[in-house]
């Protein structure tokens, strides 16, 4: 009799128990991989798609010079039309010909490179020793066809350094520069992009990484919760087994209202921890009112400010800020709450590229394998790179 009430007593307590909601799953999620399953490699896939027909109204095209006069010349009498009006409509004509043939060679190439071209991304990150790689690779197949490019970065936020492997162009850079250009020579070593160090040495990036799980989790709270929804498991999902998957039905603005969030809460922090710099502390106030005076701008590219639009990133964020264009993202969860992999589904806006009879959808998956021990395949040392930035004479 015990044993019965007490088996009935945990069924009737897993029954009761509350679902986590949705958008508490993904920052969970997301907290615990910033903060305890920090080293892992990943694998993701970038697809580019000329979507169906999406509202593109044929008549749009009649703002054009061409097209106006070729609806005003059929419309009129042939006979009435002098010599010169009449080789204004046949040039009209000509031009409308030449243009509907650009708009299907554009479409052709789209659709082409939506049927052939992906670009596959491998790489690691162990954010306790603040490295990071990512191998992005251009890949090109079709019949009898197989092209493909990688650029395999590195980055290590302790020294502020990139490391590149732009071997895939610098082995015909080294033939020609070979015997005019020895100096420029790269060979099997990779190349570095760096601050110097007497600059590094007085910037708290330490600080600004602590900053980040809780700047990214201010992101998401920014996010109405509204927004997330916990739905079935899809196919991709299936495919990595998980056992739970959260859906986020965002658009371009409320992406920003997220950047905005995040870089507001890193810039916060950043004034507090200058707050409590002492004359003894490694760094100064000053130290850290370099790194939020960026974050600060980037704040106000993110937010669409007038002030930043006459930059070409800040007139695109501008423009994107009241974009109703919809970002769909899903989490995927294993039975541990950690998440094992997300994917992206969006378009690109077409307002200036109405020649194309579609949207193109950009859908980006990526799997995230945990380790205690990522693979990195870059080893990047001072022996086997080369400073670029000394030899262009940045510093």
């Amino acid at each position: 009799m015990i044993l019965a009430l007490t088996v009935a007593g945990l069924v009737s307590a897993c029954g009761n128990k509350t679902e986590e909601a949705p958008d508490k799953m993904v920052r969970a999620g997301i907290q615990r991989m910033m903060k305890e399953d920090n080293q892992f490699n990943f694998t993701s896939t970038l697809k580019l798609e000329l979507g169906d027909q999406a509202g593109i109204n044929t008549a749009d095209k009649g703002s054009k010079v061409s097209d106006v006069i070729v609806q005003q010349a059929s419309g009129a009498s042939a006979e009435l039309l002098s010599s010169d009006d009449q080789d204004e409509q046949k040039l009209a004509e000509e031009l409308s010909v030449y243009e509907k043939r650009q708009m299907e060679s554009v479409n052709k190439m789209v659709r082409l490179i939506s049927k052939s071209v992906s670009i596959p991304v491998t790489g690691a990150v162990d954010f306790k020793k603040g490295l990071v790689e990512v191998i992005p690779e251009f890949r090109y197949e079709n019949k009898n066809a197989l092209i493909s490019y990688k650029f395999p970065l590195y980055l290590d936020f302790n020294n502020l350094s990139m490391y590149v492997d732009a071997s895939a162009f610098t082995n015909i850079s080294d033939m020609m520069n070979g015997e005019n250009n020895p100096q420029w020579v790269i060979g099997d070593r990779y190349v570095q992009l760096a601050l110097p160090q007497d600059r590094v040495q007085h910037l708290p990036v330490a600080d600004l990484l602590k900053s980040l799980p809780k700047a990214i989790d201010d992101g998401y709270t920014a996010i109405e919760s509204s927004a997330f929804s916990k739905v079935d498991v899809d196919e991709f999902g299936k495919s990595l087994e998980a056992k739970s998957q959260v859906r986020i039905n965002s658009t371009y603005a409320m992406s920003m209202k997220y950047d905005v969030a995040m870089l507001q809460s890193v810039s916060q922090a950043l004034k507090q921890a200058a707050a409590k710099a002492g004359s003894d502390s490694k760094y100064q106030p000053q130290d850290y009112a370099v790194l939020q005076n960026i974050v600060d701008g980037l704040v106000s590219v993110y937010s669409g400010d007038v002030e930043t639009a006459n930059t070409p990133f800040g007139y695109y964020m501008a423009q994107m800020k009241n974009k109703s264009i919809p970002i769909i993202y899903n989490f995927y969860f294993d039975s541990k709450g950690r998440v094992i992999g997300m994917r992206s589904q969006t378009a690109l806006p077409l307002d200036e590229m109405k020649e194309l009879k579609g949207p193109i959808n950009i859908d980006y998956k990526i799997q995230y394998e945990y380790t205690g021990s990522p693979k990195f395949t870059m080893q990047p040392t001072p022996q086997n790179s080369v400073n670029i930035g000394s030899r262009l004479g940045l510093y």
